[in-house]
């Protein structure tokens, strides 16, 4: 059977998407204008500076920290038959222009694609353009960059 459809795989994505889900509502991650506030650090001399947006950095960069460090001392994951690590882990330049692109989408909008599909769940005003856009622009990037694990390995090398 593959991982993917063990259930103990499966129910950790769910579980996990519970809980990710929560998290972007509860925090208000899904509110543009509080990630807005965060980006916007010409406000800080002036105390407007909205600094919560890292307080949930913070906790899963740890919680990540501890799940590599436990990692380490296991040959494998506890659903799967091995680790996968990253494949691509240059800094090159499609790596740069899609970060850049990806800043100025977020910056523009203060939606992350992330808490854009738990705004699904409420659909606000006008969200759908976000999604249709942001699902076309993931198409566009597959003619910038070829799709496809054996390409994509190919010219990271």
């Amino acid at each position: 059977m593959k991982a993917s459809l063990k259930p103990g795989y499966l129910a950790t994505a769910a579980v996990s998407g519970l809980l990710f889900g929560a998290g972007l509502y509860i925090s208000q991650m899904v509110d543009p204008y509080k990630v807005l506030r965060f980006l916007d650090f010409t406000a800080i001399p002036a105390g407007g500076w909205d600094p919560s947006l890292a307080f949930v950095i913070v906790p899963a960069i740890v919680v990540m920290f501890i799940a590599v460090q436990i990692g380490k001392r296991r040959r494998a994951p506890v659903f799967d038959a091995e680790f996968h690590q990253p494949e691509y882990n240059r800094i090159d330049m499609p790596l740069v222009a899609g970060s850049a692109l990806f800043g100025i989408g977020w910056g523009m909008s203060g939606i992350c694609p992330g808490p854009a599909i738990a705004l699904i769940t409420f659909m606000p005003d006008n969200l759908w353009i976000f999604l249709v856009a942001m699902f076309v622009g993931s198409y566009a990037g597959a003619y910038v960059i070829p799709s496809g694990h054996d390409k994509r390995l190919a010219m990271a090398r």
